[in-house]
């Protein structure tokens, strides 16, 4: 299972993932062209938008340190501030010195920057803000307040085809309303060393994301141009305190890399398969702290559009470290043959569970460290799926849960329900119950 996770081809081939390579040719700097970068001096965007338009393949668009106010849309896309170009470079100061700050207020497909269907391009160096300045979202089951554009960074298709080799770096992304950094039916774009904060909404149906990797919900074609594959997540930090989810796989979307990234807090699951047939990823490295919720959550049970059920097959979460969360890894509604092993999970008093499998068949849970700190802690939890809806309801199968060492106040091992459960090798040395097996939960082996 795991071998063909992550960034590898079909058969375990591994995948080089590379960036865009850097400028070869001219340096075009926008205020040479009229863009003012003090504040609230008129509408940058035109000239910004020439210097994309004249460059060339090689060429780097220069933004010096300043706020560059855009207030206009892009005359090939209404719904965007700028469009990128094939093979060139959008490069700031850094994003503690060049701010593209966005007039557009909750407008429907709203993107500051946008690039369809392009590729080698680059977005670096920069912070996207907007001129929201109301209250920001903290409310999970209310749509509002909103505003700002719905997108920071929106990398997508055109005609069917993906956008490749695209470098997101030192981007920060803040005062949006859906996705900070979103990347859609493209393949090989890294984004990288990218800070996502206060979104204006945490609401259903898709606010408050933080940096999100998407494939078509009708879509699971490898061969197709437009399949979500190899992409690259990958030392970015999220503060949750205003966002639904840290970061977010959705639809089948598919062997990508998600690595050591930090997510401070979250309304909801920090980084989330969303329930939508994701398969195959890689989620390793990250560290996770202060979530009321699970920290690496693999299925979903929300939804309006589209009805979340099972992520898909295959993918492997390991060597994370979660920290003070209230679940570690929770895996449910019918995601199959998952594998978590070597992380290190640390509760804190409130905390619910380390690992916790409802309807999950073929898990392996394997080498995981869990420490608990209350009486009502369970390292481990194999328990019975209500579903959602009728989704996804049932018993996890076929699990073996193998070498994890369970410490602490809490309790250890508890299964619930199930059917082949395996455990073996385990060490459980807690001062609350060590091990718990109900009726009706059927273990192979003898349990300890």
């Amino acid at each position: 299972m795991a071998p063909s996770a992550g960034l590898v081809g079909p058969g375990g081939t591994p995948v080089e993932v590379s960036v865009p390579p850097g400028p070869t040719g001219r340096a075009l700097d926008v205020t040479d062209l009229g863009a003012d970068p003090d504040p609230g001096t008129g509408d940058d965007a035109p000239a910004i938008r020439q210097a994309l338009a004249v460059a060339k393949a090689g060429d780097e668009v220069v933004l010096p340190a300043g706020v560059y106010d855009l207030r206009s849309a892009d005359p090939d896309d209404e719904d965007a501030n700028l469009v990128l170009a094939d093979g060139v470079l959008l490069r700031g100061a850094g994003s503690d010195a060049t701010v593209l700050r966005s007039s557009f207020d909750g407008d429907d497909d709203s993107a500051v920057v946008r690039g369809a269907g392009v590729e080698n391009a680059t977005v670096s160096g920069l912070a996207i803000s907007s001129e929201h300045d109301g209250r920001l979202g903290t409310d999970p089951d209310d749509e509002g307040p909103g505003g700002g554009p719905m997108y920071g960074v929106q990398i997508g298709e055109d005609d069917g085809e993906g956008s490749r080799r695209v470098l997101i770096d030192d981007v920060s992304v803040e005062l949006f309303q859906r996705h900070g950094i979103t990347v859609k039916a493209s393949r090989e774009v890294t984004v990288t060393g990218c800070r996502v904060a206060d979104a204006t909404s945490v609401g259903p149906g898709g606010s408050g994301y933080g940096i999100v990797v998407e494939g078509k919900s009708d879509q699971r074609d490898p061969d197709a141009g437009n399949d979500s594959r190899h992409n690259v997540v990958v030392g970015n930090r999220l503060d949750g305190t205003h966002l639904r989810h840290g970061i977010l796989l959705q639809f089948p979307t598919h062997n990508n890399l998600i690595a050591d990234n930090i997510v401070d807090g979250g309304v909801r699951d920090a980084i989330d398969l969303h329930g939508e047939g994701e398969y195959l990823n890689e989620i390793r490295g990250n560290t996770v702290t202060g979530v009321d919720a699970a920290a690496i959550a693999l299925g979903n049970p929300g939804g309006e559009e589209n009805k979340h059920d099972a992520s898909g097959e295959g993918n492997w979460v390991h060597d994370n470290r979660l920290i003070g969360n209230d679940q570690g890894v929770l895996v449910i509604l019918g995601t199959p043959d998952t594998v978590i092993d070597d992380n290190g999970i640390v509760g804190r008093t409130g905390s619910s569970v380390g690992i916790e499998l409802r309807n999950a068949p073929g898990t392996l849970v394997r080498d995981n460290a869990i420490w608990g700190t209350t009486e009502g802690f369970w390292g481990i939890r194999v328990a019975e799926d209500d579903g959602s809806s009728g989704r996804g309801a049932g018993v996890a199968s076929d699990v073996v849960i193998s070498g994890n060492r369970v410490t602490g106040r809490g309790n250890g091992i508890t299964l619930e329900a199930g059917t082949g459960l395996t455990l073996e090798d385990n060490t459980v040395q807690v001062q609350g119950t060590p091990r718990r097996v109900f009726e009706g939960a059927e273990v192979d082996g003898d349990p300890g």
